[in-house]
């Protein structure tokens, strides 16, 4: 038995997004350091501010959120 594909009718549409979101980040930060501004990104639940010399200041620390446990039959509510 062949195990079944997740997303298989939008595998398509959802490589062809993933693929768009490297471009543009790497576009972005290509002409963000081309305007001498700085780059900010996370790296091991870390926030990092690169420099266009290639600096790197270590902010704050990102806590990760542990995932609520969902049961059967629980009630969700959303607010407004």
């Amino acid at each position: 038995m062949k195990p079944s594909k997740l997303f298989r009718n939008d595998i398509r549409q959802t490589r062809s997004l993933v693929d768009a979101g490297i471009t543009s980040a790497k576009n972005a930060i290509r002409q963000s350091k081309a305007l001498d501004l700085p780059v900010t990104y996370i790296k091991n639940d870390v926030i990092y501010v690169e420099d266009k010399s290639g600096v790197k200041q270590q902010g704050t620390i990102v806590r990760k959120e542990q995932p609520k446990n969902l049961i059967k039959g629980m009630i969700l509510r959303a607010k407004q």
